[in-house]
């Protein structure tokens, strides 16, 4: 494992030094430079379950600024819009959600109740407009290639929201090749320091990624590391602020925006 550990640390080096040039991250320009901006964190789950169109809507409905949302393909590469891996079935069994299709993820309610069902990408796209931020997670674990970033990039386009979105991911791989695709989409690194993603988990991920903006936990979120983003010149939202202590830090972090459960919190 050590020698694993060696190697992703050899390749992140090689990296940082083939992609450290004409890297110039872009503020986005929603953003206000005035003012907090605020995103609804999978909707408002304080009003609604997360991640369904009922929450979005209320996302919307409330003034958020912008809304964040989860995308993972289902067994027959649909975009699902759902955070967890993994799901119970109505059999009772957990399931994860790559290994079903969306007509079963469908059948699903969550929490019992029949209108909160799990929405497709499209489905939540429709609700949307141009004028709010669309802050969209790309769940992936793969190294390689599985066409997820496509497909959701074929979709923006097809909604013309190509200015209003942000694709994130925890996937440094996965950002890279959103980059590789449109260079001018905006893209934001996802990082915290618990539940890492893969075995090297460092910020430096950015050197691989070159992301436009670095989204990090609101625990794991200091001075010294708001220090080295701003030197990066990138912009920092943070996640998931649920308490007033957390928007106080927030704030004098001097961070562009949060991630929120409550549109209410003050």
């Amino acid at each position: 494992m050590f020698g694993v550990e060696i190697l992703l640390l050899t390749i992140l080096i090689i990296t940082v030094t083939i992609y450290k040039k004409n890297w110039v991250p872009v503020y986005p320009p929603l953003y206000s430079t005035e003012k907090l901006v605020k995103v609804g964190h999978r909707g408002v789950p304080s009003l609604a379950h997360e991640n369904t169109l009922d929450s979005f809507r209320k996302a919307i409905d409330t003034g958020m600024d912008g809304i964040e949302l989860d995308v993972q393909f289902s067994a027959d590469k649909k975009l699902v819009v759902y955070h967890n891996w993994s799901i119970e079935t109505q059999s009772g069994k957990s399931e994860l959600i790559k290994n079903l299709t969306y007509s079963e993820i469908h059948k699903i309610s969550l929490n019992g109740n029949e209108q909160n069902e799990i929405p497709l990408f499209t489905d939540v796209l429709d609700i949307l407009n141009k004028n709010i931020i669309i802050n969209i997670e790309i769940k992936s674990a793969h190294l390689l290639n599985t066409n997820i970033e496509k497909n959701v990039l074929k979709l923006i386009y097809a909604y013309g929201f190509e200015n209003n979105c942000i694709l994130s991911s925890f996937n440094p791989f996965t950002l890279r090749r959103v980059k590789k695709i449109n260079p001018q989409i905006l893209t934001a690194l996802l990082w915290r320091k618990t539940d890492p993603q893969f075995i090297l988990n460092s910020p430096l991920w950015v050197w691989l990624c070159r992301p436009d903006a670095f989204h990090a936990d609101i625990e794991h979120l200091d001075e010294n590391l708001m220090n080295w983003i701003h030197r990066k010149k990138m912009s920092v939202l943070t996640f998931t602020v649920k308490t007033s202590s957390e928007l106080s830090k927030a704030k004098h972090l001097g961070v562009d925006g949060i991630i929120m459960d409550d549109p209410y919190l003050n």
